[in-house]
C-alpha cells in the first residue's frame, strides 16, 4: 500500500484541513489543561473515577502537543518537513493515543461495573494508589505489544497526505497488511470494546433494577444500600464519555476495515474526515464534564474567571 509522493488536494483543501487541526489543537489543550487543573486545585475532585478522567486528558494534552501540531504543519506545506525518524515516532504515537484511550476507558467502565454491581468488592478492589498503579500497567502493556509489533511485523509509518497522519506501511504487502489489522483490531480494539459493552451493559441493568424497583432485594444482596446518586451521575457521565469516543472513531474503523481488510478504494473526501473526525475524541471529553458533571463545571468557571478555590 505505497502512498502518492505529491499533495494533490487543492488550497481550499488544504486550508479547511488545517484551520480544523488549528481548532482542535486549540480545543484540546484548553479543554484538558481546564480538567487537569480542576483536579489539582480541587481536592474533592480528587475521586477514583477522576483519575482515569486525568488519565484521558493528560493523554490527549500530548496527543495534541506531539501529533497534531506536527500534523498541522505538515498539511500547510503539503509534505512531511521533520524527517523520517519523527514520522516513526508520530505515527506511533497516534496509534498508541488511540489504543490506550480505549484502554483506559475499558478500564473505567471495569470500575463502574464493581461500582455499582458488585459493591461489596469495590472497597477492596479498588483504592487511589491501586487505580493509578492499574492505568499505569495498561500504559506501559499497550506501549509494549504496539512497540513489539512495530519491530517484528515489521512496518514503517510513511505520510500520507489524505489522511493527514503518519501511516501504518508493512512492507506493501497486502497479505501481511490484512494480517496485522486483523489481529490489531481484535487485540486491541475488539476486546476492549466487548469489556465497556458488557460493564456497562450491567451498570444500566442494575441501575434501571434500582430506579424501578423491579427487585426490591437489590438493596439487601448488594449490602451496600441504596446506590448512590453521585456514582450513578458519575456511570452516566462516563458513558458519554464512551459514545463518544466511538462515535468521533467509527469513520477511522470503516474506513480503516474497507481499505485494508475488503481492499475497497476509498474516496479522498473520506479518507480525510475519518481523521478529522477522530481527532474531536481529544477534546469532546472536556465539554461533556462541563455540561454533565456539575462540580467540574463548577471548577471550570473559577479557572476561567480566576477565582481562588473555597
Amino acid at each position: 500500500m505505497s502512498q502518492a509522493s505529491e499533495d494533490t488536494r487543492s488550497l481550499p483543501t488544504v486550508a479547511i484541513h488545517s484551520l480544523i487541526l488549528v481548532i482542535t489543537i486549540i480545543l484540546s489543550l484548553a479543554g484538558n489543561l481546564l480538567v487537569c487543573l480542576a483536579f489539582y486545585r480541587n481536592r474533592r475532585l480528587r475521586t477514583i473515577t477522576n483519575y482515569y478522567v486525568l488519565s484521558l486528558a493528560l493523554m490527549d494534552i500530548l496527543m495534541a502537543t506531539f501529533s497534531y501540531l506536527f500534523i498541522t504543519v505538515a498539511s500547510v506545506l503539503r509534505e512531511w518537513p521533520f524527517g523520517f525518524n519523527f514520522c516513526q515516532f508520530n505515527g506511533f504515537f497516534s496509534y498508541f493515543w488511540c489504543v490506550i484511550s480505549q484502554g483506559i476507558l475499558a478500564l473505567t467502565a471495569v470500575n463502574r461495573y464493581f461500582c455499582i454491581v458488585k459493591p461489596q468488592f469495590y472497597p477492596t478492589l479498588f483504592s487511589k494508589k491501586k487505580t493509578v498503579l492499574s492505568i499505569i500497567f495498561v500504559w506501559l502493556f499497550i506501549f509494549t505489544v504496539l512497540l513489539a509489533a512495530t519491530f517484528l511485523t515489521p512496518n514503517v509509518y510513511r505520510w500520507h497526505f489524505q489522511y493527514l497522519f503518519c501511516q501504518a506501511i508493512i512492507n506493501d504487502e497486502i497479505l501481511e497488511d490484512i494480517a496485522f489489522t486483523v489481529t490489531y483490531t481484535i487485540v486491541l480494539v475488539v476486546v476492549p470494546t466487548c469489556i465497556i459493552l458488557f460493564c456497562y451493559g450491567s451498570v444500566h441493568c442494575a441501575i434501571r433494577r434500582h430506579n424501578t424497583a423491579v427487585i426490591p432485594s437489590l438493596r439487601e444482596a448488594n449490602g451496600q444500600g441504596t446506590l448512590s446518586a453521585h456514582e450513578v451521575q458519575a456511570s452516566r457521565v462516563l458513558l458519554a464519555a464512551v459514545i463518544a469516543f466511538f462515535l468521533c472513531w467509527m469513520p477511522a474503523t470503516i474506513v480503516n476495515i474497507l481499505e485494508r481488510v475488503a481492499q475497497s478504494s476509498i474516496p479522498s473526501f473520506c479518507q480525510s474526515l475519518h481523521t478529522l473526525s477522530a481527532a474531536c475524541s481529544s477534546w469532546i471529553n472536556p465539554i461533556i464534564y462541563g455540561v454533565m458533571n456539575r462540580a467540574m463545571r463548577n471548577e471550570f468557571k473559577k479557572l476561567l474567571h480566576c477565582q481562588k478555590d473555597n
